[in-house]
Formats: structure tokens, C-alpha cells, sequence
């Protein structure tokens, strides 16, 4: 075989290499995101199990919950309840965006030090909308934060940045209902993770910015405006 044979043939490979790279790469975003629609599915069922669960321990707990004197105080008891039960990866609320037709099961964080950057939970990630296990669940305290991917496995916070002062954002967990109402949308470094212990803001949304970059996090903060028993 002379050396302009074996040249060529040495090219088509590395042609024929690059061709199934690509393609590899132009199909991440189809299966990351049939990825996350399987695992949405699974983490319904389980959200549909969870409040079932949960609200027979509040029927248990009825008697205590009566006597206590506010909403607030009820809602503070309750999560307390909840919180004994949870372990990272159990479905643990609703995320719902109506000027973004958003509806999304919001995953239990990791705890402690572990919890402190949305790469802890990365694997969670790829599931959906991740809770910062190190802030407080609603009614509990603030802010109840949560992460999301921008542009891969189903891209929940992909119209993040469209959000406006003023829009509604209402979190559904098994004991309560909470509404709240956009304040401002700021953008931070990647690894500041001091939106986390502001405790002006109810809510607080982290994703990555700009699109298809982790250069900077956009954070949506939140204020509450109204919280009901459920």
C-alpha cells in the first residue's frame, strides 16, 4: 500500500470519526431532554405518593395544628413535619410559572456543606428543579431557593430570564400553598453563593446565564405574597 493510499484512508476515518461526534453532539440535547420527561413522570407518581403520605401524618397531627394560633405558625409546624421525612432525590413540591406556562416537580436537595452549589446536586439535575437543601422549605423561613438547567435535560429554566416584576410564582408543597411575586432578576458569579442567606426574599431561582455558559448565575428573587394551609 503506497503512503497516498494510507493517507487517504486515515482521513476517511478521522472523517468518518468526526461525523459520528457530531452527530453524538447534536442529538445530546433530544435524549438529555427525553431523559428528563422520563424522569418528570416518575417523580409525579412519586409527588401523587408523597402528599397521600403526608397528609395522613397531618390528620395525625390535627389536634396539635388546631391550637396553634396563626397560619403562619401552622404552615412553620408542618414543615417541620414534612422535613423529618426527607432524603435528597424524593419529589418534594410543585414549581408552577404561569406567565411561563411552567409546571415542574421540585427534587430534595443535598444537605449541608454539600448543598451549597447546584454541582453537588448534579445528578439531581438532570431530573429537574433542585432544592438547596441548605435553605429552608417554604413556611420554615427564608428564602427556599432552587436550581434548574438552562439549556440541557429538558431546559426547566430556559425562559428564566423573561420573567418580570410582579409575576406570579406559586409553590405547591403537601401542607401548604404558597404564592409569591417577582422583585428583581440580578445576575452573580458562578460560585457566590450568598443568595442563598438573604432573608429579604422569599423564593429565590438560580440557573446558568448566559445561554449555553456558566459564566455567570441569573437569580430570580421573589417576595411572598400570600401562604394557605392546605
Amino acid at each position: 500500500m503506497d503512503e497516498r493510499t494510507t493517507r487517504q484512508r486515515v482521513m476517511r476515518r478521522a472523517a468518518n470519526l468526526l461525523i459520528i461526534v457530531g452527530g453524538l453532539v447534536l442529538a445530546f440535547p433530544f435524549w438529555s431532554s427525553a431523559y428528563t420527561r422520563a424522569q418528570q413522570g416518575d417523580l409525579e407518581s412519586s409527588y401523587r405518593s408523597t402528599e397521600t403520605a403526608f397528609a395522613a401524618t397531618q390528620r395525625s397531627h390535627a389536634a396539635a395544628i388546631a391550637r396553634l394560633p396563626s397560619t403562619d405558625d401552622r404552615l412553620r409546624y408542618l414543615a417541620g413535619l414534612y422535613a423529618d421525612g426527607l432524603t435528597a432525590g424524593k419529589s418534594l413540591g410543585r414549581l408552577k410559572i404561569p406567565s411561563l406556562h411552567f409546571d415542574r416537580v421540585v427534587i430534595a436537595g443535598a444537605g449541608g456543606a454539600g448543598g451549597l452549589s447546584p454541582q453537588s446536586d448534579t445528578a439531581l439535575l438532570r431530573k429537574g428543579p433542585v432544592h438547596y437543601g441548605t435553605t429552608p422549605l417554604p413556611g420554615a423561613g427564608q428564602p427556599f431557593a432552587v436550581a434548574g438547567h438552562r439549556t440541557t435535560y429538558g431546559a426547566p429554566f430556559y425562559h428564566l430570564n423573561e420573567l418580570r416584576r410582579g409575576d406570579e410564582i406559586v409553590v405547591e408543597m403537601p401542607y401548604g400553598r404558597f404564592t409569591y411575586k417577582v422583585d428583581k432578576l440580578t445576575e452573580v458569579a458562578p460560585d457566590d453563593v450568598s443568595v442563598l442567606a438573604d432573608r429579604g426574599y422569599g423564593l429565590v431561582l438560580t440557573t446558568c446565564t448566559p445561554l449555553y455558559s456558566a459564566k455567570r448565575r441569573l437569580v430570580v428573587w421573589a417576595r411572598l405574597a400570600t401562604a394557605a394551609v392546605r
